[in-house]
């Protein structure tokens, strides 16, 4: 490594420096406030010789044991740590209030089964036993597996900050993600001759904010929150190009893109920028009875050119998929009200969700011979490894036209 050219890693409340590969590092440890630190700071940084990176994370490990007086003499429950765990992951901010929601589900799944049991006193066979409790009272396979990863993440946390000597999870075995059932992974995905039909069909259906989602999912691949925060002053039609910089979630308020590589540039095509063109006037001259359209008006606004509802338009969606028969309800009800009118009421949903979209212009361009680089970067995924799953899926498809292909090289002999 040239002089002078220090790479940093960050592992959890690490910070690693390398300055000499696999001789000599500079750790820091992300320390609470204190008397002297009204907020989360870092401590002084110490020079370790370590032959790895595993090895500097062993000191970063030390080294915050010794500013915490080494290990505490004083029992804590892994309800009382998970309770300390999720609060101190709302105050960092770093993690949004609907994943902090739903991690909160597994949690309490957790909670219920070894909340009583001490830390240090959890082991891989303690776990295990408490797996086949879930599996008993019903829960699924797949609960079972997102409860296993959060609780791996939370033991990796108490053995990064000191408070155990090992993550009793990395012993725990066949916690596997479940495969999907290959009828319903199907039923959940657009497949390529169905994004055309269902492009045309956006074209002859009356524009509202709504349509322009799907239809900008559709050409782009953009995230549903990514196509609500959009703005006109995102959107560059001269220059055929729109910005994603923020999302509308279902918090309702705007925040910034999924991961830093979601903060992106998109190109779109001709027929995108005369489509959105189109809406721009007609949205325009709907608006203009009671507010001015602005740069900050919403590219997918509601009826009062406010942001769309992303419940309102999961439900519209649905209906949508169902109407062009790319869904179905496994249920309807029928009933008839106080006043003597018949309604029906649909449940049980069957088919792709908004999310299908995002999927269907990775497979379309992988269909299209772009290379994964590319796909990545339009998509904004952080890891090129998610990008890769999607050519997974739709290599299997093009194996299969391949093999028709030579079939009818065989056949024309």
């Amino acid at each position: 490594m040239a002089k002078g050219k220090h790479v940093t890693y960050h592992e959890g409340d690490y910070e690693i420096t390398v300055l000499e590969q696999g001789a000599r590092y500079s750790i820091r440890v992300r320390r609470p406030p204190d008397d002297t630190h009204t907020k989360w700071h870092y401590s002084k940084s110490r020079r370790v010789e370590a032959k790895n990176k595993a090895e500097a994370v062993a000191c970063c490990v030390k080294y915050a044991q010794e500013l915490d007086g080494g290990m505490s003499d004083v029992p804590i429950t892994l309800a009382d740590y998970a309770k300390t765990f999720q609060e101190n992951r709302e105050m960092l901010g770093k993690v949004s209030p609907l994943t902090l929601a739903r991690d909160k589900i597994n949690i309490d799944r957790i909670v219920r089964y070894l909340g009583k049991r001490d830390l240090v006193d959890l082991s891989a066979t303690i776990i295990e036993k408490a797996y086949v409790e879930m599996t008993k009272d019903g829960v699924s396979k797949d609960a079972i597996h997102k409860c296993h990863m959060k609780l791996k993440q939370m033991m990796r946390k108490a053995y990064n900050t000191g408070l155990i000597k090992r993550n009793p999870c990395d012993a725990v075995e066949g916690i596997t993600r479940p495969k999907q059932d290959p009828v319903k992974k199907k039923e959940k995905r657009i497949t390529r001759d169905e994004a055309i039909d269902l492009a045309h069909e956006l074209e002859n259906e009356e524009k509202t904010g709504k349509v322009v989602a799907v239809r900008l999912a559709l050409a782009t691949g953009i995230r549903r929150g990514e196509a609500l925060g959009l703005m006109w002053k995102d959107v560059d039609l001269e220059n055929k190009r729109l910005h994603v910089r923020r999302q509308y979630g279902r918090e309702k308020t705007l925040k910034p893109p999924k991961t830093e590589k979601s903060r992106r540039t998109i190109a779109i095509d001709t027929g995108t920028v005369s489509f959105l063109s189109k809406w721009k006037v007609q949205q325009a001259t709907e608006l203009k009875r009671s507010l001015l359209q602005t740069g900050d008006t919403p590219v997918c606004s509601n009826e009062l050119g406010g942001f769309t509802d992303p419940d309102d338009l999961s439900r519209w969606r649905r209906g949508f998929y169902v109407r062009l028969g790319l869904a179905h309800y496994e249920k309807e009800e029928k009933w008839t009200d106080s006043r003597g009118i018949e309604r029906v009421r649909h449940s049980g949903y069957v088919g792709p969700n908004f999310h299908a979209l995002r999927h269907a212009q990775a497979s379309l361009l992988v269909a299209g011979g772009v290379d994964p680089k590319t796909v990545q970067e339009r998509l904004g995924h952080e890891r090129i490894t998610t990008t890769l799953e999607i050519y997974a899926d739709a290599e299997e498809e093009n194996d299969v036209k391949a093999a028709e292909y030579i079939n009818g090289l065989f056949e024309d002999r």
